[in-house]
């Protein structure tokens, strides 16, 4: 199973700022809908780094100014996935580096979405429930008659 299988709902948490934004602009983003991540991008679409909610919040509580550049704020560090990705192993990085996001870019580093580890354990849960299905099915004689 692949990132892909999940673009519905990668696609419909998308939400980007251009590099010169503020971190008001962040803010506002990242408060419509029910993504926790906002992608930073380049003026040609390319993205340069990730702001999450966590961000601005502990920007925010250093007295951070909302006026300031979310690209002073933004984690530059960019780890993404891609659309042809295994589920799996995409889960057990983001498992590994603690990330609750991550970016699914295309290969031109352009941003589609924002896949949500919610989705990756919903994805998964389903595939063993299928397989587990087909198993009791297979020693129960169902189908094989």
């Amino acid at each position: 199973m692949h990132i892909d299988s999940l673009a519905a709902m990668t696609e419909s948490r998308l939400r980007t700022i251009e590099t010169g934004a503020s971190v008001r602009a962040a803010a506002e983003t990242l408060a419509t809908g029910d993504a926790g991540l906002v992608i930073v991008r380049e003026p040609r679409g390319t993205a340069v780094g990730v702001i999450s909610k966590s961000d601005l919040v502990r920007h925010l509580a250093r007295s951070g100014s909302a006026k300031a550049g979310a690209a002073g704020l933004m984690t530059q560090d960019l780890f993404s996935c891609r659309p042809g990705d295994d589920i799996r192993a995409v889960w057990k990085e983001m498992t590994a580096r603690r990330l609750q996001n991550l970016p699914v870019l295309d290969g031109a580093a352009k941003p589609i979405g924002i896949l949500d580890v919610r989705d990756v354990m919903r994805a998964i849960l389903a595939r063993e429930e299928l397989e587990e299905q087909a198993l009791a099915d297979y020693i129960a004689g169902v189908g094989y008659r």
